[in-house]
């Protein structure tokens, strides 16, 4: 076979198919079925042709507007061109005059309509909308935010932040939650403290409450500083009132010493010359053989409590028969009293 005739054949074949393809050539039909959905059978060439008001090419449409679609096989207008409003969206009218459908006032289909600072050209509602951050009111914003209608900003709402920066210097910004937090060693408030502190409103620090302590200096002179429950107390030893002193001691304020309560004692040198002191009950206590009145003493005897006396804070007798009876006295033979007995 020649060349030119081998391309003489190759030519036709792509010819053909190309017409069977556009269903200009069928190998004949019976009825729709054979058909494709646009088209129907012409029962008597046995073809298959395009139903009422389709089209196989842009010929087919009869105006310089319009272009036959490959997927509905419709004539349609040429994308934004029209010769009447209704040919255009909703949102546009058509300028006959170049039959252009453009956007009607108030709507856009570029950001070149809008205000290129703030807005942009939303592509589904066809209308001027605040850009990313921008506003008009805080229907805009995300809800943690408000508009700033001077600047049409959305800023973050009193203790809401975007940037480390939207938060005071004691606190710092969670990005994901946008809560602005307290800051490791700073306080908001006294609940933010350990609860011997509260918190400096200028600093933002725990600082040591009213009548606590975390160092003795704190204290005063007389006092340490507790560190387990952060309170000013006495040295040892020493006190403030009488609740740093046990029980049968009062608070000596002039020297800060605790000192025994009247009656109570802690060494016999702080009872009477008649009493010594008990060291269980620290209460002094007369000494066995010793007396304070008449009642401490025996039936027929008293309690000698004359200054001087060598029986002084002892039981003597009251009644005698001779001298003996009476001692640190005399026996009275006429009234039978130790003199000096009353």
């Amino acid at each position: 076979m020649t060349r030119p005739l081998h391309f003489v054949l190759l030519a036709s074949f792509a010819i053909i198919s190309l017409l069977f393809l556009s269903g200009c050539l069928n190998s004949g039909c019976t009825s729709d079925k054979s058909c494709k959905d646009w088209q129907t059978c012409n029962t008597t060439s046995k073809t298959c042709i395009g139903k009422a008001g389709t089209c196989a090419s842009d010929a087919q449409c009869n105006d310089s507007l319009k272009t036959c679609s490959a997927a509905t096989h419709t004539c349609q207008y040429v994308a934004n061109k029209c010769r009447a409003d209704g040919d255009c969206g909703a949102w546009q009218l058509c300028v006959e005059a170049t039959n252009d459908c453009k956007p009607k006032a108030g709507f856009c289909d570029s950001d070149s309509f809008c205000d290129q600072t703030n807005d942009r050209c939303d592509e589904t509602k066809h209308t001027c909308v605040p850009k990313a951050g921008r506003c008009r009111n805080s229907f805009d914003c995300s809800d943690y935010q408000t508009c700033d209608t001077p600047t049409r900003s959305c800023v973050p709402l009193i203790g809401r932040c975007d940037l480390e920066v939207d938060c005071p210097g004691w606190e710092t910004c969670n990005t994901t939650s946008h809560f602005c937090y307290v800051r490791p060693g700073f306080c908001q408030n006294d609940l933010n403290c350990a609860n011997w502190q509260v918190c400096d409103s200028t600093l933002h620090r725990c600082t040591t409450g009213p009548g606590a302590c975390e160092r003795d200096e704190q204290c005063s002179q007389w006092e340490l500083c507790n560190l387990q429950t952060h309170g000013c107390e006495a040295k040892r030893g020493l006190c403030g009132s009488s609740g740093d002193c046990t029980t049968w001691q009062v608070c000596d304020i002039s020297n800060r010493r605790c000192v025994s309560r009247p009656g109570m004692c802690s060494s016999d040198a702080e009872c009477g010359p008649a009493d010594q002191c008990n060291t269980g009950t620290h209460a002094c206590a007369i000494r066995p053989g010793f007396c304070h009145t008449a009642i401490d003493c025996p039936y027929q005897q008293r309690c000698d409590n004359n200054a001087g006396s060598p029986t002084q804070y002892r039981c003597i007798n009251i009644i005698c028969t001779k001298n003996d009876d009476c001692p640190g006295s005399s026996c009275d033979p006429q009234t039978q009293r130790c003199r000096g007995a009353k």
